[in-house]
């Protein structure tokens, strides 16, 4: 037991075994206060923080588009630590990296590629088993429609509103403001005024801003 122990505390493990505490931290406290819940309205009632969405919103664009937004933030951080953890125990173990501690870059060059790889993967099943919207509901239907900002902030790449359809569901949308003006808050009523195809995002105006024009 202690050298198990050993080997995870191991300075060249340590990087990955921190995550998974992390991990197991969080899901027992979710345990221990109620049933963990990861709908997208559970996740933005968390506080989701506007520099943390405009980062991973930056690597959905960029990298590997992870979905965030449209997937919980929690589910696609989890699947991120989780992956990184056990690719880097199980490649540093493969590796042999406590004798050869030079090969410790080429482990956390896999761990990243399979812990993107992972949460890629996972947010497309999640989407696939709770789809964000209705098959009915067209994006130029959704176009003129108010919605509550439910993301920390919309900044001129992204962020999320909540909105209820006219004899419909509520949906939860991708969306962007404006670069010339104040950006939209959590709380703000937005109007959806344009649908970028090619991003499939949203853009909105401040529902005041819309009244004064």
């Amino acid at each position: 037991m202690k050298a198990f122990l050993m080997y995870f505390l191991a300075s060249y493990n340590i990087c990955f075994t921190i995550p998974l505490v992390i991990v197991v931290l969080w899901l027992f406290f979710r345990l221990v206060k109620g049933p963990m819940g990861f709908s997208e309205t559970d996740a933005a009632a968390k506080g989701q923080r506007s520099s943390l969405i405009g980062i991973l919103g930056f690597l959905k664009a960029k990298c590997c588009r992870l979905n965030v937004g449209s997937v919980p933030l929690g589910v696609v951080l989890i699947s991120l630590f989780v992956a990184w953890g056990i690719v880097g125990l199980i490649a540093n173990s493969v590796l042999d990296v406590s004798e050869k501690p030079q090969q410790l870059w080429i482990t956390c060059i896999l761990a990243l590629f399979f812990s993107f790889l992972s949460a890629r993967c996972i947010s497309i099943v999640f989407l696939k088993f709770f789809p964000q919207r209705e098959k009915i509901v067209s994006d130029d239907e959704l176009l003129g429609l108010s919605g509550r900002v439910i993301s920390g902030q919309i900044t001129t790449t992204f962020g999320t509103a909540r909105l209820r359809v006219p004899d419909g569901p509520e949906l939860t949308v991708s969306c962007r403001a404006e670069s010339d003006e104040t950006p939209p808050v959590k709380g703000d009523t937005v109007i959806l005024v344009n649908y970028d195809d090619t991003k499939r995002i949203f853009d909105v105006r401040k529902a005041e801003l819309m009244d004064a024009d």
